[in-house]
């Protein structure tokens, strides 16, 4: 059986000379074999240096396997003579069954037709025979009848009409960019947050068609790995509320759709550097993006009005009702970003916090708050943008108050701001 991984060699006498034992990974392949004329076993290690490969006699030579890190797809065999310890890295299932094997050729529960490479013609594995990690489909005939490698890392389905995400692509639990662009994908199964993706591309693909049920997979591991999202060209009507739960989003490309508002928690995206919304409908911004310290902001195209004048003749109400305990429970929640969903609450629950109105201080709110336009100037939060023409550097923004304590607050900056 052949294994391909990266091994680091570690020499155990070295220490004793001062010498530093552990040399570096490197692509290898570990082959465990049978000498044709005996009964012995041997594993031979090659490498990109040494392609006549290394060789370890296996019984009775093996001090110890070490296997606490095997769900990482990491494992250490340790060898008498010569004194050295294989730190292998690889593939979770490859590894097990790698591992596996070895067990019961220790144990003399093996029989010779079971391992059918010979110590004396094994070699190494091609590298046109190493498993891909990273896969272009770009026709019907290219896609795999027999699934997809479980060790992909990029997987790119381009241009061929596919209508739904194929079951498959939740098993690939090394991926890390998917771009199923220029497709008629109408909606995303919520499994998908089982991966840690980083970089997803859906552009050009019919998710307007999507109902509001349907865009849960923004959670769950995504949330913490999720850095890069396109959703460009699917004629969104609205962008999902669910957005505000990708934290560690730094990159959001709406371009091209018919969006008339951004969803009001937007701001509180803290990694949020690029934000792209051009060739849009909009005529106001969420008041939360007064928070935002963006890189590039595009909102070329869109309907904002010009502002000539600041309105600072918006009353402040004189009170606000108590916030019930469901509410206050909610703010809570949100505040402390703990993780829910319907296997944990009552769904009607998961629609009320996904639904939660954000303050320009950051927190969230539901039923108790003040309403009120503003005014925000561009250049305060972006240190690059483009808009239609110089008029629009200052925009209207639609803000939600949690409390009249950040009502009287930003009332009160708000008249600092200059009047155009």
């Amino acid at each position: 059986m052949k294994l391909v991984c990266s091994v680091s060699v570690g020499n155990r006498l070295l220490p004793t000379l001062a010498i530093n034992s552990k040399q570096k990974h490197v692509k290898s392949t570990l082959a465990l074999c049978k000498h044709p004329n005996s009964e012995d076993y041997c594993i031979i290690l090659f490498t990109s240096q040494n392609k006549t490969g290394t060789k370890y006699n296996v019984k009775g030579n093996i001090s110890q396997i070490l296997t606490r890190f095997i769900n990482d797809g990491k494992a250490t065999i340790q060898f008498k003579m010569p004194p050295h310890d294989l730190y292998v890295q690889s593939d979770v299932i490859q590894l097990k069954g790698f591992l596996h094997l070895l067990k019961r050729v220790l144990e003399n529960k093996i029989s010779p037709k079971e391992l059918t490479y010979s110590s004396m013609s094994v070699t190494p594995v091609a590298a046109k025979d190493m498993a891909p990690k990273k896969l272009v489909i770009k026709s019907r005939s290219e896609y795999p009848s027999k699934g997809f490698p479980r060790t992909l890392e990029s997987l790119y389905i381009n241009n061929i009409m596919r209508c739904s995400l194929d079951k498959g692509i939740l098993q690939l639990s090394k991926l890390k960019v998917l771009d199923l662009s220029q497709n008629c994908i109408e909606f995303i199964p919520e499994e998908l947050n089982v991966l840690h993706l980083n970089e997803l591309n859906l552009s050009a693909n019919s998710l307007n068609k999507a109902t509001p049920k349907q865009w849960s997979w923004m959670g769950g591991n995504l949330s913490k790995s999720l850095v890069l999202l396109n959703l460009e060209s699917n004629n969104l009507m609205y962008l999902p509320d669910q957005i505000v739960k990708l934290h560690k989003l730094t990159t959001l490309n709406v371009n091209n759709n018919e969006l008339k508002i951004l969803p009001a928690g937007i701001g509180n995206l803290k990694h949020l550097k690029v934000l792209i919304a051009s060739n849009n409908s909009l005529t106001m911004l969420p008041g939360s993006l007064r928070k935002c310290h963006l890189q590039l902001m595009n909102l070329f195209n869109n309907n904002f009005v010009s502002i000539r004048q600041n309105n600072s003749a918006i009353p402040p109400p004189k009170f606000l009702p108590i916030c019930s305990l469901k509410e206050n429970a909610a703010r809570k929640i949100l505040d402390l970003r703990l993780p829910y969903s319907s296997t944990t609450i009552p769904f009607t629950l998961v629609t009320y916090l996904d639904h939660a109105k954000y303050c320009v201080c950051g927190k969230a709110c539901f039923e108790v708050f003040v309403r009120a336009p503003e005014i925000l100037s561009v250049a305060s939060i972006a240190q690059s943008f483009v808009t239609s023409t110089d008029e629009f550097s200052f925009l209207p923004i639609d803000c939600y108050f949690c409390s009249l304590r950040c009502f009287r607050t930003s009332h009160c900056a708000r008249n600092r701001n200059p009047v155009i």
